[in-house]
């Protein structure tokens, strides 16, 4: 019945959110939609039920809330209804659920504001320690940008779903200036333990940061700059899997320097 109620929660969400499907997705402009999973709590139990009494349970509960939708037009329910949800409710699903509620604003905080970074990288041979810094330039703000979650599905041990945010207009403006030809594009892939957790994949995320920008600086700097600094802007939809223990983010930006110093002698 656990299973059943998590469904019935996401089919009320879904039914709830308007989802603008011809949203300029390969410039993310002005809609941002991007794939989140999170592990699920450990009770393999709850995901035994039979399918066809879960497709018969749905498909009533989902005309059921078509018929209270048309009565209900306030703006605003589907991501009213999730942040009110208690736990008891959609157990063993609560972590899964928390988890891509931090997951998703962080992520997308990264494609709509980007993360500053300061970068020294380390050199035995000088004597110099590596120094790294990675800093968000703003929290994500859901009075400004509304995630809403769509498409729920269980993945063998994973619960995932879509993340949709628009973009303000403003904000608009300010990926245009990004996506011009002025700020190259970088890739990075980067670990975090998996018994770290939400910190596991953040710790990941700046990884992959550090990791891109040490390899341009390598091909804009003889042999390697002594310092850098700037911000990145997350682009296209980041890919985030395990593998043995391991967080690995495998995520693609937007680079605009701030200063870069390179060594004047050896």
């Amino acid at each position: 019945m656990e299973a059943l109620k998590v469904k019935l929660f996401f089919f009320t969400l879904l039914l709830f959110t308007p989802v603008f499907f011809n949203a300029q997705e390969a410039s993310q402009k002005e809609q941002l939609r991007i794939q989140v999973w999170a592990d699920l709590d450990p009770f393999p139990g709850f995901f035994d039920e039979e399918e066809h009494e879960e497709d018969s349970t749905l498909q009533k509960a989902k005309e059921i809330v078509e018929a209270e939708q048309k009565d209900n037009k306030q703006s605003g329910t589907a991501h009213r209804f999730i942040n009110s949800a208690k736990s008891s409710d959609i157990s063993p699903y609560a972590y899964a659920i928390s988890r891509t509620k931090e997951v998703a604003p962080f992520l997308l905080s990264g494609m709509i504001s980007g993360w500053d970074f300061e970068y020294t990288p380390s050199d035995k041979l000088r004597r110099v320690k590596e120094y790294y810094e990675f800093t968000p330039i703003r929290e994500f703000d859901p009075a400004v940008n509304t995630i809403t979650y769509h498409d729920p599905e269980v993945q063998e041990s994973k619960l995932v779903c879509w993340a949709y945010c628009d973009r303000t207009p403003m904000q608009q403006k300010e990926f245009e200036r990004w996506e011009s030809i002025v700020h190259p594009k970088i890739h990075g892939v980067g670990k975090g333990p998996v018994e770290k957790g939400f910190e596991g994949i953040k710790e990941a995320c700046a990884q992959a940061v550090k990791n891109a920008v040490h390899v341009w600086g390598q091909s804009q700097v003889r042999s390697k700059p002594k310092e850098i600094s700037g911000t990145v802007l997350l682009f296209k939809s980041p890919r985030i899997y395990i593998k043995e223990g391991w967080y690995v983010a495998d995520l693609d930006f937007f680079l605009e320097t701030h200063r870069i110093v390179p060594y004047t002698q050896f």
